[in-house]
C-alpha cells in the first residue's frame, strides 16, 4: 500500500474512531454528569490534574520516541521500553497513593481520599498499553484502535451509566473511567499479537530517553500548565464552580481533539517516515496547517455560537453557568490545533530540546495570567485562557518558522479567509432567537452556520477549500 493510501485509510478509521467513540464518550458523560450534577463532577474534575500529569511520564515520551524511530526499531527497544513504562506506572500510581491526603488537604474535601486511591488505578492500566498502541501507529493500523476504542466505549458506558442511575454519585465517573482503560488495553493487546521478550538494553534505553526525556518534560510541563487553571478553581472555589469550569473544559477540548487526534495521529507517523525528504515534510506540513485550520476554526466557533442551546438541551438548567465560560474556551481552543502541528513537526524531525525549549518558555506567561483573572471567577480565567491561546500560537510557529520558513504570520495568511468566515457566521447564528423548541433551534443554527461558512468561502474564493470541494464532488460524481 502506498504511503498516500494508508494516510487515506488511516484518516478514515481515525475519523470513524473519533465520531464513534469521542462523541460517544462524550454522550455518556454528559449524561452522567446531567444525573450527577456539578458538585460531584467536580470533585473527579480536581483530579484531573493529577492523573494526567501522572498520564503524561508514562505515555508522552517513549511512545513519540518509538514512532519517531520506527525505520529502526528492533525488538530491543520495544521490550525495555515496555518494562520502563510498567516501572513508571508502579512508581506514579504509588507515589499518589500516599499523596491522597494532602491531596484532599489542598482542595479540603475529605472524600477525594478514597476517590484518588481508586482513580489513579488508571494509570498502571494506561502503562501497559504504551507499546502496543505505538506499534498499531507505526503501522498506521488505526482500524484496530478504533475498534478498541468502540469496544471499551460501549461497555464502561453501560457500567457509569448504570452506576449513576443506580444513586452512586461520583463513583459512576471513576468506574467509567476505569472500566474504559482495562477494556481499551485488553482489545489493543488482542490486535497487536505482540509480546515482549525478557530483555532489557541499557544501550536502547538510553538512545529513546535521550529523545523521549525532552518530550516527558515537555508533556509534563504542558499538562501542568493546561490543567493548574482546574486546580486553582478547586484551591480557590467550591466544587460545583469546579464542576462547572471541568465540564466546559471538556466539551471544548473534545472539539479540539478530534480535529488533533485524527489528523495528527495519522500524520506524526507519516512526517517521521520522510522526515529525511524535507520537500515532501514540508508539504504535507503546509497541506496539514491548512486542512485543519479549514476544520478547526468553524467548528470551535460554530460550537461558541449554540453553546446556550446545547447546555439548555443536553445538560439541564442546573448547568447553565457553563455557558459563557464555554464560549471563551471555544475562542480560546480555535487556534489550538495549529499550535499542536507546530510542536508536532518538532517532534517528528527529532527535535525534542525544542519542543521542551518551547513549553518551557510559555509556563511564566501563563502562570502570571492565572494569577492576575483568578479575582474575577471562572469566566475571568476562561478569557485569561483566550489571551494565552494566541500568545502561544506565536511561540509554537516560532522554531517552525526558523526552520521550514512558515511561521507564524504566513500561517495566518492561510488562515485569513477561514477566520473571516468563520466570524460572519457566528454573528449571523447569534441573529437567531431561540424559539420553544431547543432541538429545533440548535438544529437551524448548525445548518445556517455550515451554508453560510461555505458560502463564505466559496465567495472569497480560497484556493485550499475550492480544490478540496473539487476533487471530493469529483469522486463523488464518478
Amino acid at each position: 500500500m502506498s504511503l498516500r493510501a494508508k494516510a487515506l485509510n488511516g484518516v478514515v478509521w481515525s475519523l470513524s474512531d473519533k465520531l464513534i467513540n469521542q462523541l460517544g464518550y462524550l454522550a455518556v458523560t454528559i449524561f452522567i454528569a446531567r444525573i450527577i450534577g456539578p458538585e460531584s463532577f467536580g470533585l473527579i474534575g480536581m483530579l484531573t490534574i493529577f492523573t494526567l500529569l501522572a498520564e503524561s511520564v508514562v505515555n508522552n515520551g517513549f511512545a513519540q520516541a518509538l514512532i519517531q524511530r520506527s525505520q529502526y526499531l528492533t525488538e530491543e527497544d520495544s521490550s525495555t521500553i515496555f518494562y520502563v513504562n510498567i516501572f513508571w506506572g508502579i512508581v506514579m500510581y504509588f507515589l499518589l497513593y500516599f499523596c491522597a491526603p494532602f491531596i484532599s488537604a489542598f482542595y479540603n474535601a475529605p472524600e477525594l481520599v478514597e476517590i484518588s486511591r481508586v482513580l489513579f488505578l488508571v494509570i498502571l492500566v494506561s502503562s501497559l498499553t504504551v507499546v502496543v498502541r505505538a506499534k498499531l501507529t507505526i503501522n498506521i493500523d488505526f482500524k484496530s484502535q478504533a475498534i478498541a476504542n468502540t469496544i471499551s466505549t460501549l461497555l464502561s458506558a453501560c457500567i457509569g451509566i448504570y452506576l449513576a442511575m443506580a444513586g452512586y454519585g461520583y463513583w459512576s465517573l471513576v468506574w467509567l473511567l476505569i472500566t474504559k482503560s482495562i477494556f481499551n488495553g485488553i482489545v489493543l493487546w488482542f490486535y497487536c499479537q505482540w509480546l515482549p521478550k525478557f530483555i532489557f538494553s541499557a544501550e536502547s534505553f538510553n538512545r529513546l530517553f535521550k529523545f523521549g526525556s525532552n518530550l516527558m518534560l515537555a508533556g509534563f510541563v504542558a499538562t501542568f500548565v493546561n490543567n493548574l487553571y482546574v486546580a486553582l478553581v478547586g484551591r480557590y472555589f467550591n466544587a460545583t464552580q469546579v464542576g462547572y469550569f471541568t465540564q466546559a473544559t471538556n466539551l471544548s477540548n473534545y472539539a479540539t481533539q478530534f480535529i488533533n487526534s485524527t489528523l495528527q495521529g495519522v500524520t506524526y507517523p507519516i512526517m517521521t517516515s520522510i522526515k529525511d525528504d524535507r520537500e515532501r515534510l514540508v508539504n504535507v506540513y503546509t497541506q496539514l496547517i491548512s486542512i485543519t485550520m479549514l476544520v478547526s476554526v468553524p467548528l470551535l466557533i460554530g460550537f461558541a455560537a449554540v453553546s446556550n442551546e446545547f447546555v439548555r438541551l443536553l445538560l439541564g438548567e442546573d448547568w447553565l453557568p457553563v455557558i459563557p465560560v464555554l464560549i471563551a474556551l471555544c475562542f480560546a481552543r480555535s487556534i489550538t490545533p495549529i499550535s499542536s502541528i507546530n510542536l508536532n513537526i518538532l517532534n517528528a524531525i527529532g527535535r525534542s530540546d525544542l519542543f521542551l525549549k518551547v513549553d518551557l518558555s510559555k509556563l511564566p506567561m501563563t502562570v502570571a495570567a492565572l494569577f492576575i483573572a483568578l479575582p474575577y471567577g471562572i469566566e475571568g480565567l476562561a478569557w485569561a485562557m483566550v489571551c494565552t491561546s494566541f500568545i502561544a500560537f506565536f511561540i509554537n510557529s516560532y522554531y517552525p518558522g526558523k526552520l521550514f520558513g512558515f511561521g507564524g504570520i504566513a500561517q495566518l495568511k492561510i488562515a485569513y479567509k477561514y477566520i473571516i468566515a468563520a466570524a460572519l457566521m457566528y454573528f449571523a447564528i447569534g441573529l437567531i432567537s431561540a424559539n420553544d423548541s431547543l432541538l429545533l433551534t440548535l438544529l437551524v443554527k448548525i445548518a445556517l452556520g455550515a451554508i453560510i461558512y461555505i458560502a463564505m468561502l466559496f465567495v472569497l474564493r480560497d484556493k485550499f477549500f475550492l480544490n478540496s470541494f473539487g476533487m471530493i464532488y469529483s469522486k463523488i460524481k464518478n
